[in-house]
């Protein structure tokens, strides 16, 4: 019995909460709303952060938003460039260079002029010229440095475009900045709306938008210059370890058969 008088109280417990429901929900949902519209309301009136930035940043966020639009499509290049040459994953033409320091040799010219990594040919070059007689020593080292230097100037041809962005930008939107907290001041000193600091605030603020943009704006293409920095390094120090390996062992195959 005790047990069906439990079931009879939960039940009627039950029938209450959904009556309760029943009378206090069309005034629930009309109090969301009422909080909806007044939310879209707001938001429609109030401007976004991109129009509110173009439109109080002046000149200088143009400007900005320009160096951005030329260095988007050089970063994209480049990276696309660097991927496709196996820069970032040199792992075939790190195997070759390890055969050749193991003395594997034997077609390993071939192998590397059929690798997408930018120092394969030249390192072909410099192993099929060092085992003959058409260059000299002297000869051969200069025309490969004229070879590797021109490799790391490709290799790293715009990059000075994104470190001159990655430069320039804060210091077009510091410019901005102090430009805007002048003309802030300037109408605090003739009068206009009199000693208001919200007003002042509201100035400064404005003003500050152009400094956030270009710091925004020169993070991403200073990490890019780096990575592609970064990059041209480690094929400079690969291309002049394995050059340096191959003309000291032609160097002493020409010494021995001299001494004979």
């Amino acid at each position: 019995m005790t047990r069906f008088k439990t079931r009879a109280v939960l039940w009627r417990a039950a029938a209450l909460a959904l009556i309760a429901t029943g009378l206090f929900s069309p005034t629930i949902l009309m109090a969301q709303s009422v909080d909806l519209a007044m939310d879209v309301a707001g938001e429609s009136a109030a401007p976004g952060f991109w129009s509110l930035l173009f439109s109080k940043g002046g000149l200088v966020t143009w400007v900005i938003a320009l160096l951005s639009a030329v260095g988007l499509p050089i970063a994209a290049v480049k990276l696309y460039e660097f991927y496709r040459m196996d820069i970032f994953r040199p792992y075939a033409f790190e195997e070759a260079l390890s055969d050749m320091r193991r003395g594997k040799t034997a077609g390993l010219a071939v192998r590397l002029d059929a690798l997408a990594h930018p120092a394969a040919p030249l390192i072909a070059f410099a192993l099929s010229q060092s085992g003959g007689d058409h260059l000299t020593g002297s000869v051969l080292r200069e025309e490969l440095t004229r070879r590797a230097q021109f490799l790391v100037r490709h290799l790293s041809r715009h990059t000075w475009v994104l470190e001159l962005i990655a430069a320039s930008a804060p210091l077009f939107g510091l410019l901005g900045t102090v430009l805007g907290m002048i003309v802030a001041f300037q109408g605090v000193g003739q009068g206009v709306g009199g000693a208001d600091t919200a007003l002042l605030a509201a100035g400064i603020w404005e003003a500050l938008l152009t400094t956030a943009f270009g710091l925004g704006v020169a993070l991403p293409f200073s990490i890019l210059a780096a990575v592609f920095n970064n990059a041209v390094d480690g094929v400079r120090d690969m291309v002049e370890d394995a050059l340096t390996e191959i003309l000291v062992r032609a160097d002493s195959r020409n010494a021995a058969r001299s001494g004979e």
